[in-house]
C-alpha cells in the first residue's frame, strides 16, 4: 500500500458521493452511481466500474453490523489525472481488508482487493476512523493505457 491519497487534496474534484446500505447487492447499486457520474464511455469507466464494486462488495460482507450507522459512503473523486474511489464502512473489529497473493481456484471469496491493487497498481489502502469505521481506498489512472491484444 501506497501514502494515502485524499479526496481533500488541491484540484481535486468530487464527481459523486452515495450513501449505500450495508448489504452485497449495494454493488449493483454503486455500478449505476458510477456510470452516472463518469459515463459509460470514459475510458477508465470498466476499471473503475469493476473496483467499486469490489470495493462496495468487501464493505458489506466483512463490515460489523448493529453500529449506530449500517451505512456505506461511497465517493468517486477526479484529482489530477487519478479518479480516487473511496468507500467508508462502519469496520470490523475482527478483520482488516488486505490483499490476497494467491486464493485457491474452488473458493468464491477472496480476490476482490487483489482485483483492486490490480487495477490501481498498488494505490490502494485503509484508513482507520477507530470507532467510526473504517475507509478502504484505491486511486485509478485517469485515462488508463489500452489494454494489450490477447495472443491468439
Amino acid at each position: 500500500m501506497n501514502a494515502v491519497i485524499s479526496p481533500g487534496e488541491v484540484g481535486s474534484e468530487i464527481l459523486g458521493e452515495a450513501y449505500l446500505r450495508l448489504d452485497p447487492a449495494s454493488a449493483s447499486q454503486a455500478r449505476t452511481c458510477v456510470r452516472e457520474w463518469l459515463g459509460s464511455d470514459h475510458p477508465a469507466y470498466e476499471n473503475v466500474r469493476l473496483a467499486t464494486s469490489e470495493l462496495v462488495t468487501n464493505a458489506a460482507v466483512h463490515a460489523d453490523r448493529g453500529r449506530a450507522c449500517d451505512l456505506v459512503l461511497f465517493m468517486l473523486v477526479r484529482m489530477a489525472d487519478l479518479l480516487l474511489i473511496e468507500v467508508t464502512d462502519p469496520g470490523g473489529a475482527l478483520s482488516r481488508p488486505r490483499a490476497c497473493d494467491a486464493v485457491p481456484d474452488d473458493v468464491e471469496g477472496g480476490r476482490g482487493l487483489a482485483i483492486v491493487r490490480e487495477l490501481s497498481g498498488g494505490r490502494w489502502g485503509v484508513r482507520d476512523h477507530g470507532t467510526l469505521g473504517r475507509t478502504v481506498w484505491c486511486a485509478l489512472d485517469l485515462h488508463p493505457a489500452p489494454a494489450a491484444e490477447p495472443c491468439a
